[in-house]
């Protein structure tokens, strides 16, 4: 029997864009109905956009954020032999771009306040072979990037912030992104800035590696070389097709000027809940003072998580168990000696207890209400 449909969803794309409708089809329409270069017109004034928004100097619109880790991580010259520390308590995307590359995912365990890296157990993962860093700001929640940044100049390691879920989520007073060498974005319905498709973009402040990922980007070709004058292609690198399409770009640069007030909200609705739940037999996330999620969801602990799944689920309400099982665990790794993984008690602790709660920026208190009275009911099930 399948769930119901869902009476508390986590993400209202269609309320979101009726309520901009007048503006998504002003931008849309010279892409649908103009030629190829208003597409190309609408990723770069998106691009341009969203360097302001994360304070970085080169903004590029890619296929998605799986599509820009891997970009990123090649632009950083990772590769076969390269050893590339992460987490396991994430998106198969994060540690299959590494090993896409020919490197090999070396996980670390993670803080239990917010389920992001553990700085403090990074270096005892260094060898010869590591090259760089992958933190996750996982269901929104900054990594320590500037503890990881101090890690990586001793060890002279790049340092590539997988923010997937993360748009809007600030750390120091900065931006996600500000400390790494390169940070990735997603624009999947499901993420913070969502657009009608797929979507993600990479950011740096790094003139160098912003070069090497337009060369990827766009199929390996010179930015900087002389087709338009003569007609013929320059390859200087065996890249990829993997720009942002002109349609999502269209829709995002109408959304991205909501995004703070977005994120204003999410954050209120997570506080509603860290409020309705406090009393309840459920872990709550914790953060660093410095630390400015933006929740993609409300991630908690729960006893008896899978009952308590369950009954949220038939309640209609749209509760998800990201990432459960960790990487480590994943029948793709399976047989694959993923170093790190005999050291991960938090991570493992977390997947059997963890829980996501719904935040969109359109819940109301009666939503919210619905939730965390629902949530109770289904915890009453596990004594």
């Amino acid at each position: 029997m399948s769930d119901p449909v869902p009476h508390i969803r986590r993400a209202y794309p269609a309320r979101e864009h009726s309520a901009l409708r007048a503006e998504l089809l002003a931008a849309v329409t010279p892409v649908l109905l103009g030629d190829v270069e208003a597409g190309e017109a609408a990723r770069a004034t998106f691009e341009e956009a969203l360097a302001e928004v994360t304070g970085q100097r080169v903004a590029l619109g890619v296929q998605s954020a799986t599509a820009g880790l891997l970009l990123a991580l090649r632009a950083c010259d990772i590769g076969p032999g390269d050893e590339v520390i992460t987490v396991a308590n994430s998106d198969i995307s994060t540690t299959a771009a590494i090993s896409h590359t020919g490197a090999t995912p070396v996980v670390c365990d993670v803080h239990p306040s917010d389920a992001t890296i553990d700085p403090g157990r990074v270096e005892a993962l260094v060898t010869p072979r590591t090259r760089a860093i992958v933190p996750v700001d996982l269901y929104g929640h900054p990594a320590d990037v500037r503890s990881l940044r101090a890690i990586a100049d001793r060890w002279g390691l790049r340092i590539i912030e997988d923010a997937a879920l993360a748009i809007g989520a600030y750390d120091h007073g900065r931006s996600v992104g500000a400390f790494a060498d390169a940070a990735v974005f997603s624009f999947s319905a499901y993420k913070p800035l969502g657009t009608v498709g797929s979507g993600g973009a990479v950011v740096t402040s790094d003139p160098a590696l912003a070069r090497r990922l337009r060369i990827l980007r766009g199929y390996g070709a010179a930015p900087d070389g002389p087709v338009a004058a003569t007609g013929h292609q320059s390859y200087v690198d065996e890249g990829y097709h993997l720009p942002l399409d002109g349609l999502q770009a269209a829709v995002l640069s109408v959304k991205l000027p909501y995004l703070s007030a977005w994120t204003r909200r999410r954050r209120e609705v997570a506080a509603a809940y860290a409020t309705g739940l406090r009393e309840l037999p459920v872990n709550l996330p914790s953060f660093r003072a410095e630390s400015e999620p933006t929740f993609r969801q409300y991630t908690i602990g729960v006893p008896q998580r899978d009952v308590v799944y369950r009954r949220l689920r038939e309640a209609g309400v749209d509760a998800v168990l990201h990432y459960v099982p960790p990487m480590h665990w994943q029948p793709a790794y399976r047989g694959r000696d993923l170093r790190g993984s005999d050291r991960l008690p938090v991570t493992e602790r977390l997947a059997a207890r963890l829980l996501c709660l719904p935040v969109s920026p359109t819940l109301g208190a009666e939503d919210i209400a619905y939730v965390v009275d629902t949530l109770r009911d289904a915890l009453r099930l596990t004594v």
